[in-house]
């Protein structure tokens, strides 16, 4: 080996060696920056008092206390202020705390669609509805129909409570976890609600549903136990505007929107209905999933009363006993008493967030 080769592996020697300890140093001194604008080390984000022993006080989604939401900072040492919660929803956003346990993910990186994928397939195993918004133009919009395919702010919201029961806690944190998760692998940070919080609240809400959960029911029987004939009742139903579905049920709707109440077979004494035959007719409105309840009523039990003298029977309550008057302003008043409370509280009767509640 020559002198000048010599020479040559020297020197490379050295710039390499440089390189190394100029990388070093420049690593020390931006720990030092860092650790000088953001004070000590950041520990764990889920323990509950910081290094100095002082009460860790959490930021907050919308309304919500601070002890009420647990922050992680997976991967960047920054905290998700509230003014970044607190979008406007677009048209078509559906998220709601009100029914839905939030969560909040804010990435330095655009988020790819694709790179949603795995966190979608792990919210499919829930039991209650979950959707996942991003913004767009500084309003939320499901990613689905979002007119973007990248976000830098995204939100998903777990339904808390649905006609099946509330949600238990353990599913809330099996939750927050896969949030947790998909937030580290994608270097961003996130926000959820604390489990027993959010489990707390699917109690609340289940509680809620129980009361405003009702169906109004009207009956038509024939005199001297007369029944009806199936076509008969078929023909009546659509010559008054009901529709048919592909099962069979007779279905009225209130103009264009969703269906206002049906016709189904009243209980048989015999325990096996006659497909030919009905030995009575219910007109049933489904109180939280009809937009104008008093109104709706209004017009089944002028379509029952038009039945009734049509088919030759007459209006009677689930006891079979005659309904008067008096009873149908019974139920009037019970009616609009329940809707009066959902609309309290801020989840009106015929609302998508009823429709999505009470399925």
């Amino acid at each position: 080996m020559s002198d000048l080769q010599i020479l040559l592996i020297a020197l490379g020697a050295a710039f390499i060696l440089g390189v190394v300890l100029y990388n070093v140093w420049q690593e020390r001194s931006a720990r030092k920056k860092a650790e000088k604008d953001f004070g000590s080390a950041i520990g764990d984000a889920l323990f509950a008092r910081n290094v100095d022993g002082a009460e860790r006080r959490e930021p907050t989604i919308g309304g919500m206390p601070p002890s009420d939401i647990v922050e992680a900072v997976e991967s960047t040492p920054q905290r998700i202020e509230p003014a970044a919660l607190e979008a406007p929803g677009g048209p078509a956003a559906e998220i709601s705390s009100r029914i839905d346990t939030v969560a909040v993910i804010l990435a330095d990186d655009p988020v790819m669609r694709e790179q949603l994928d795995p966190l979608l397939d792990a919210l499919q195993s829930h039991t209650t509805p979950v959707h996942v918004e991003g913004i767009v133009d500084e309003q939320w919009h499901p990613i689905e129909s979002s007119p973007r395919r990248s976000w830098r702010e995204l939100r998903v919201g777990l339904q808390l409570a649905s006609r099946s029961g509330p949600l238990p806690e353990s599913e809330i944190e099996r939750f927050n976890q896969a949030i947790a998760e998909f937030a580290a692998s994608a270097n961003a940070v996130s926000q959820r609600e604390a489990p027993a919080t959010a489990a707390a609240r699917a109690r609340e809400l289940d509680n809620f549903c129980a009361e405003a959960d009702i169906e109004v029911a009207v009956n038509v029987i024939g005199r001297s136990g007369l029944t009806f004939a199936t076509n008969r009742v078929k023909q009546l139903a659509l010559e008054s505007g009901f529709s048919e579905t592909a099962s069979g049920e007779l279905v009225h709707y209130a103009g264009n929107g969703p269906p206002d109440f049906v016709i189904r077979r009243f209980n048989d004494p015999a325990g096996r209905p006659n497909p030919a035959y009905y030995a009575g007719i219910t007109f049933a409105l489904d109180l939280p999933q009809v937009e104008d309840p008093p109104r709706s009523l209004e017009r089944m039990v002028k379509l029952a009363e038009s039945f009734a003298k049509d088919l030759g029977g007459e209006l009677v309550d689930d006891a079979r006993r005659p309904l008067t008057e008096a009873g149908i302003a019974n139920l009037r008043r019970s009616l609009e008493k329940i809707a009066g409370d959902m609309q309290s509280q801020g989840i009106p009767a015929g609302s998508p967030l009823a429709r999505r509640l009470f399925t």
